[in-house]
């Protein structure tokens, strides 16, 4: 199996809390596949760029999509759609 890059890793997450804004952050790594504390790491990473918010809680840590991510996340959509036109993988 091919291991994911990191720009598909973040447009699988940002997809998922996308559809889903708000949503636990287990839910994000069960979907996304991706350990806990790893997606923990690229989370805040991504909340400090401003794609999502963050909300952590007693229970949980519920994330948020911005508008900044959604629109992050159209523009990397269209980036895929060209690369995989040109024949390259991301």
């Amino acid at each position: 199996m091919k291991k994911r890059g990191r720009i598909r890793i973040i447009m699988e997450v940002l997809s998922y809390v996308a559809e889903e804004s708000p949503v636990p952050a287990t839910r994000v790594a069960q979907a996304t596949g991706l350990a806990y504390d790893r997606l923990v790491e690229l989370l805040e990473e991504l909340n400090d760029k401003g794609l999502v918010r963050l909300e952590t809680g007693e229970r949980a840590r519920r994330v948020h999509i911005t508008r900044k991510g959604l629109e992050t996340l159209r523009k990397l959509r269209e980036l895929k759609d060209f690369l995989e036109d040109l024949g390259v993988d991301i």
